[in-house]
């Protein structure tokens, strides 16, 4: 069985990509303080040739502001176990 990818989009974007459509991503939470366009609905973001899409870790959540709890378990979810975000990379 194929598992949900829980993603950061362009670094702007958290979200999820559901196996049967691995080209869409669906928004948990954007940021337009993080460079993601203004909408007033949460529509999914289509995958572009000049997006980035990452595996989204634990510490992305926090950054993000949501609750990790619902989404740690990884037979349903894929994530980054490591939890070497983008962010921590920054920190460095």
């Amino acid at each position: 069985m194929d598992k949900i990818k829980l993603v950061v989009f362009n670094e702007y974007a958290l979200g999820y990509i559901m196996p049967e459509q691995p080209d869409k991503v669906c928004t948990l939470v954007d940021s337009v303080l993080r460079g993601a366009p203004f909408r007033v609905m949460n529509e999914p973001y289509y995958i572009g040739a000049k997006d980035t899409v990452r595996l989204a870790g634990k510490k992305d959540f926090e950054t993000f502001r949501v609750v990790f709890d619902g989404y740690d378990n990884p037979q349903e979810y894929e994530f980054d176990t490591a939890d070497n975000g983008r962010q921590n990379q920054e920190n460095k």
